[in-house]
């Protein structure tokens, strides 16, 4: 039998400094130095709420408010005219104060939509409460299709099917045609006011440019470059609509050019933010 004897077992041991020195290499470069440098580290942004227009209680209230006066208004209409238009036969199917009430709710909140969402010049928590408080509280109390429901089924009890069929397709397509014509009319006042704000802002650019002038009256304007100056047509449309009588011309002799008016630049500023540096955590070292 020969004897086996089991090899020993490996004690080599791992100093604590040994270890410390591989989980943590030593710093290199700058950040070798007995004071190395600060990295500035980049401002952490500003975590906003999420807006949860149900926790507005402003909105409640315009809301609220608008839906009274709506409603008033529309219980006034029904002791102002008549409640239909015929005392019997086809057009006693056809109910005035609803479909006028109807009405005047599509115009106006059509109106309204268009001219606020044109309208950057107004603040944006002020376009939101108007239209919140006119256009659904007041014109949604205003108008009402649960009443122009029971009508209809009141008047297709009396067996007057032709005439509350009549009211159902005039209610609707008249309504179509009124919320056009309402946008269009808001997006018409809208251009207007974008208009004069255009016209008091190159105003205020250029003062010295700018002068009244009567139907009539002869302009004489300093001489210019050739590059720099607009045709005289264009000019004196300009100089005649600034005097208010869109009709009027000017009459006589234009001596010289009329300068050019640069327009105002409506582009943003340039981004000029600079990217903030960040540091390696081993070497320090800014990258």
């Amino acid at each position: 039998m020969m004897d086996t004897q089991e090899p020993s077992a490996s004690t080599q041991e791992i100093s604590t400094a040994q270890v410390r020195a591989q989980s943590m290499p030593e710093p290199q470069g700058a950040a070798a130095a007995a004071k190395p440098p600060q990295i500035p580290l980049a401002p952490i942004k500003r975590v906003q709420a999420r807006f949860n227009p149900l926790a507005d209680g402003m909105l409640y209230l315009v809301v609220f408010l608008g839906g009274t006066l709506g409603t008033a208004m529309r219980y006034g209409l029904s002791f102002i005219l008549p409640a239909t238009a015929g005392t019997e036969g086809f057009w006693h199917a056809f109910h005035v104060p609803t479909f006028t009430a109807n009405m005047a709710a599509c115009f106006i909140f059509a109106c309204l939509t268009s001219y606020l969402s044109q309208a950057a010049w107004i603040r944006k928590r002020v376009r939101e409460l108007t239209s919140r408080g006119i256009g659904m509280g007041m014109c949604g109390g205003f108008s009402t299709l649960s009443a122009l429901a029971i009508e209809e089924l009141t008047t297709m009890q009396a067996s007057l099917i032709a005439g509350a069929v009549f009211y159902l397709l005039v209610s609707f397509l008249m309504g179509l045609i009124v919320a056009y014509l309402g946008a269009r009319l808001g997006l018409a006042l809208a251009a207007r006011k974008t208009a004069k704000a255009a016209i008091v802002a190159v105003r205020q650019q250029q003062p010295e440019t700018w002068r009244h002038v009567t139907a009539g009256e002869t302009v004489a304007m300093p001489e210019t470059r050739g590059d720099d100056a607009v045709a005289a047509g264009v000019g004196m449309t300009g100089a005649s609509g600034m005097s208010g009588n869109g009709s009027a011309s000017l009459a006589g002799d234009v001596s010289g050019h009329i300068a050019h008016i640069n327009p105002p630049s409506y582009e943003p500023a340039p981004i000029t933010d600079e990217i903030p540096l960040t540091g390696d955590p081993t070497t320090g070292e800014a990258h």
